[in-house]
């Protein structure tokens, strides 16, 4: 997947991106949180960026797959797993008990999450890697 954004930050050799919403994104409004179709994202600063460039950067299919997978899947299968173990496993087995299952395997799931996303080594390779640097246009 590649995409173009400014270049807000750079600390060592990850820079942190401003990305535009691109075609792909049609229908999802994930990326409101940052602001109207905005999002950010870290990524590997090999070639020299500086704060302000416009960059193209690519993140390989399978990593946007992957964390997609964990972001959004997971939490829902902790949720359908927490209600129908508190269903089966809890008195009074009943249809309360299995939504408080649900919300606590959700709690579970988001910190789960949270934990994994702290485990990762800030040294280890960025799967989103700048590619390009978009010229300078000049207005005459």
């Amino acid at each position: 997947m590649r995409e173009t954004g400014e270049i807000l930050s750079i600390a060592g050799k990850t820079a942190t991106i401003q990305l535009n919403r691109g075609e792909k994104c049609d229908g999802c409004q994930a990326c409101n949180a940052f602001g109207e179709n905005k999002m950010q994202l870290d990524a590997q600063n090999d070639i020299g960026a500086k704060v302000g460039d416009v960059v193209e950067v690519d993140v390989e299919p399978k990593e946007v797959i992957a964390s997609s997978m964990i972001v959004f899947i997971f939490p829902l299968v902790m949720m359908l797993g927490g209600y129908f173990a508190a269903v089966k496993f809890l008195p009074p087995h009943s249809e309360g008990v299995g939504v408080l299952g649900s919300l606590g395997a959700l709690v579970l799931a988001f910190v789960f999450i949270k934990m994994l996303d702290k485990r990762r080594n800030p040294n280890d390779l960025n799967p989103a890697v700048i590619i390009n640097i978009a010229p300078k246009i000049s207005v005459n």
